[in-house]
């Protein structure tokens, strides 16, 4: 988003570099309870990352599909938030969508200054997610049938 460039979280995330096949959800401007935004999604005519933006009201503001926020606690200690309504299984596929979740958890325990510009954020092993869809899940899979070996 214009304006949080510079944000920690942000690191190594190139413009429009995030694409992922999670909806755009119903969030609006400005966010509740002090919430920054940090990336802004668009929704696109297809389901392609070339394809065109949809002209109209779902574009029009643009919605939050990242953000932070600080948050104190009854005990007057203050944490910080990172949301995202993205974070499908097939999201993770895109090596930008899991640069910002690593760039999240280091900001949100004040370890900022420990993201890199280009720190691995390689799968480990095969990942090979299901799209997202009713009834689309794998049947029968059990835990043990996911271990590393």
């Amino acid at each position: 988003m214009e304006g949080q460039e510079k944000h920690p979280i942000l690191r190594g995330i190139r413009s429009g570099a995030i694409w992922v096949p999670t909806d755009v959800y119903k969030v609006r401007l400005p966010l509740p309870y002090g919430g920054q935004p940090l990336v802004l999604g668009e929704v696109l005519q297809g389901m392609n990352p070339t394809d065109a933006a949809v002209a109209g009201k779902q574009n029009d503001p643009m919605m939050p599909v990242a953000w932070t926020r600080t948050y104190t606690g009854t005990q007057g200690k203050s944490a910080r938030i990172f949301t995202t309504t993205m974070g499908s299984a097939q999201d993770l596929l895109n090596e930008s969508f899991r640069r910002i979740l690593v760039n999240a958890t280091y900001w949100a325990i004040h370890m900022e200054d420990r993201i890199a510009e280009r720190s691995s954020v390689e799968l480990v092993g095969a990942y090979e997610p299901l799209p997202f869809k009713f009834g689309g899940a794998a049947k029968g899979v059990k835990p043990a049938d996911l271990e590393m070996r």
